[in-house]
């Protein structure tokens, strides 16, 4: 009898944990919808033979294949500049630009004449940098392709890709494959714990909102209406999936380390 307990208790406390490493993996898989750019504008700064962007319109829509391409001629002092612009400008947190060359092997030293600024309609978000290895990320399989992946905690519409003429290294052509925005929950969600004590983004509205804690046993043992961006947990150290449910009807859901 007792034998057939500690069984029974086995499979349970196995059976939750599996519940929990599924959860984890489907937040980690989660899909998302991808909002492509749908317009585009181009310029080109100073006076420059051979300048331009080729094939504009390639850059726009979900093709995640065909591209765009920014040309400048080395050594001159002239830039090409193109903007792609996006259906939202609130509710996504992240935007990914496709970008490649014609062959080079890309790094944030070949993108050195290469910067990036996003807007909200005309207006700047002040956020103009030049690319680096913290914001490239280069393909599994192909070098002389990557991605621009910005997070993005304001509001924006487009972003202007500028290629500087004097600086480029890629044999004076810059491929633009595609751009999309998204919404990613798990990201959204700054959190600090200490002593058990767990406070929240500012810029979350938390007053208001419900929060849950489920274990690594797939089991629930924490839920509360919150008064502010901090409230005490009473659990256990360890990991926890943390899911907070604004007044709005918005979820974010992140893992988190009680301290």
């Amino acid at each position: 009898m007792k034998t057939n307990l500690f069984v029974r208790l086995g499979a349970a406390k196995a059976a939750m944990s599996a519940l929990f490493l599924f959860l984890m993996s489907s937040m980690s898989s989660a899909q998302i919808t991808k909002y492509y750019a749908n317009a585009q504008t181009s310029q080109v700064y100073g006076v420059c033979i051979g300048c331009g962007v080729v094939n504009p319109l390639n850059a726009i829509g979900p093709n995640e294949n065909d591209y765009s391409v920014l040309q400048v001629s080395v050594g001159l002092l002239a830039r090409t500049e193109q903007t792609l612009i996006f259906p939202n400008s609130t509710y996504t947190n992240k935007l990914v630009i496709g970008i490649g060359s014609n062959g080079t092997p890309l790094n944030a030293q070949v993108l050195g004449g290469v910067s990036i600024e996003t807007f909200n309609g005309d207006v700047s978000n002040n956020d103009y940098q030049n690319l680096t290895n913290k914001i490239l990320k280069l393909g599994d399989t192909d070098p002389s392709k990557g991605e621009i992946e910005l997070t993005m905690n304001i509001p924006y519409d487009r972003i202007k890709i500028n290629v500087n003429a004097g600086l480029l290294s890629l044999g004076g052509e810059l491929r633009v494959y595609y751009g999309y925005q998204y919404r990613d929950p798990f990201i959204s969600m700054k959190v600090a714990s200490q002593n058990g004590q767990v406070t929240l983004d500012k810029s979350l509205p938390a007053e208001g909102s419900e929060v849950t804690l489920v274990n690594t046993s797939g089991k629930e043992v924490f839920r509360t209406k919150l008064q502010s961006n901090t409230f005490e947990t009473n659990q256990p150290r360890g990991v926890y999936i943390m899911t907070l449910q604004t007044k709005k009807g918005e979820i974010y859901s992140q893992k988190i380390m009680i301290k």
